[in-house]
């Protein structure tokens, strides 16, 4: 007898296979374990809202979301001043500073609590953000801005 071809009796359309098919299914299975991406964008507009993700995807305000910290938004806080102490600031330590504080003793301290703050540094045209984008979905929310490694302890210039 004949041997026959190792896909012989499996339906083929073309040159795609039953296996073909089988291969795309179980990938596709995998796929949509992993209900989300992770994208980067920087922010075009912002009135309009618009992101472009590379040259030829800009996503509009209909697909976006948008983390409540990147919008102009209200929190309750408290504020603790104690003159001269040391703060960790990442890159470097510094000493709480009132401007009207002379750094000479008696050094000044206070506790505000409860205080409402409105914050304004909404997303501004330039920004790098991340994106997350549900899988299989058409939202997209935007996350958070982030800067590359080199610049982590970069500040804007002054103008």
């Amino acid at each position: 007898m004949e041997r026959g071809r190792p896909y012989d009796g499996i339906e083929s359309q073309g040159d795609i296979t039953m296996l073909d098919n089988v291969k795309r299914a179980a990938v596709a299975a995998v796929m949509a374990t992993n209900p989300v991406n992770v994208l980067y964008g920087t922010i075009e507009s912002t009135k309009p809202l618009e992101v472009r993700i590379h040259e030829k995807l800009k996503l509009t305000a209909d697909f976006l979301d948008v983390a409540e910290h990147l919008t102009r938004h209200e929190r309750i806080v408290s504020i603790h001043h104690e003159e001269m102490a040391t703060r960790n600031l990442g890159d470097r330590t510094d000493h709480d500073m009132l401007d009207s504080d002379d750094g000479e003793p008696p050094y000044t301290k206070y506790q505000h609590d409860y205080v409402k703050l409105i914050m304004q540094d909404g997303l501004k045209t330039g920004d790098k953000v991340v994106l997350l984008r549900v899988q299989g979905g058409h939202r997209f929310l935007v996350l958070d801005r982030y800067k590359r490694g080199e610049e982590v302890w970069s500040y804007p210039q002054e103008t």
